[in-house]
């Protein structure tokens, strides 16, 4: 067969490796071996690898053939040229494995460094332990320390109620709310109660607390018909002052008057004529500081209102002879004041009975055994 013009025979020997045609652009179409891609993370920015296969011509061809071919009936080969994103297959962005962020240095990436990971995670580790062993031995200590803090609790809830009632007190006793603006006097019958309640106007504008008693009994004193006497603190302002008058037992006729004298031969009250309903005591034989005068008017106060309105007189030259004269002309020996209660209803019976009759004398010094005269 004639050769075309232009065609050089192939030398002998084993046929030369085919040798892909030259690109347009005057780069080599060499095929390149399948890059096998590693999967990349998924990102919005990552361009689809190309997956077209890639024509491959058989071994088998000769030379001749391949020459004789126009290089425009070639088929075209996928440009592999650049990357994805246009990056050169030797740069950054191809090669094997240059997409995986795993397969590259940290520096090269974002990552930290995974020693300084490994100790920060090291220095949580290590504080969460510190935390769970201070809050272990907080526990512990409290369980241990229960007994002192109950104990230290108590003390100071005492020492608390104590701090407040001494304010309560000094509060009390220095406020001016509770300072006494009025004095009420009760229980005065022979005494003026305006006259006592004038007397202790010095006590006004002091506090309830700060009241000077010892100053309330010397005012007191002064009269002679108060027996005994009571205070009392109504707050907030009131000062009641309860008296017991003196209760006269007997009269003393005295230079041509009749003196009311009670059982401590205190003056009570002075008549010109003698008052009904108080026995007659004669202060010649029986002085008024004498103990006769005493035991006559231990028995006069045991005695019941209509039984004493009976008895007109009473004599007691010694303690142990008491004798009453009644107002019917009879007589009562008494003897001494001891069951003077008894002896009272014993002689209240005896004089009502109206089986013994024309008695004259009562003698109940031994009220086992009375005795009518």
């Amino acid at each position: 067969m004639k050769r075309p013009p232009g065609v050089t025979p192939p030398p002998a020997g084993p046929p030369p490796a085919e040798t892909p045609p030259a690109s347009n652009d005057g780069r080599s179409t060499r095929r390149r071996p399948p890059v096998v891609r590693r999967p990349k993370r998924e990102n919005a920015s990552d361009v689809d690898a190309i997956t077209e296969p890639i024509p491959v011509i058989p071994s088998a061809t000769s030379a001749a053939t391949i020459t004789e071919r126009p290089l425009r009936d070639l088929p075209a080969l996928p440009d592999v040229s650049t990357g994805p994103l246009g990056e050169a297959p030797g740069g950054s962005g191809g090669g094997d494995g240059d997409d995986d962020p795993a397969s590259k240095p940290w520096w090269l990436t974002r990552r930290t460094d995974p020693t300084v990971e490994s100790a920060h995670e090291a220095q949580k580790n290590l504080a969460h332990a510190e935390r769970r062993r201070r809050r272990y031995e907080r526990a512990e200590a409290r369980r241990f320390t229960q007994g002192t803090r109950t104990r230290r609790r108590k003390y100071l809830i005492a020492l608390a109620g104590t701090v407040a009632l001494v304010l309560l007190v000094v509060l009390t006793a220095y406020s001016p709310l509770l300072a006494v603006r009025t004095i009420t006097v009760e229980g005065a019958s022979r005494v003026d109660a305006a006259a006592v309640s004038a007397a202790l106007d010095d006590q006004l504008g002091r506090p309830l607390t700060l009241v000077d008693f010892g100053e309330v009994k010397r005012t007191l004193e002064t009269f002679p018909l108060i027996q005994s006497y009571v205070t009392e603190a109504r707050p907030p302002d009131t000062l009641v002052v309860r008296i017991v008058e003196r209760r006269p037992v007997v009269t003393v006729a005295v230079d041509g008057a009749f003196t009311l004298v009670d059982a401590a031969g205190v003056v009570v009250e002075t008549t010109p004529e003698r008052a009904a309903g108080y026995p007659i005591i004669d202060t010649a034989a029986t002085p008024v500081d004498s103990p006769g005068f005493a035991a006559a008017s231990s028995v006069l106060l045991a005695l019941t209102p209509e039984f004493l309105a009976q008895v007109d007189s009473v004599s007691a030259p010694t303690p142990d002879s008491v004798t009453l004269a009644l107002t019917s002309g009879q007589r009562v020996v008494w003897g001494s004041a001891e069951d003077s209660a008894l002896k009272a209803r014993i002689v209240a019976s005896m004089i009502s009975n109206p089986g013994i009759p024309n008695v004259t004398e009562y003698d109940v010094s031994s009220p086992e055994a009375p005795i009518t005269h």
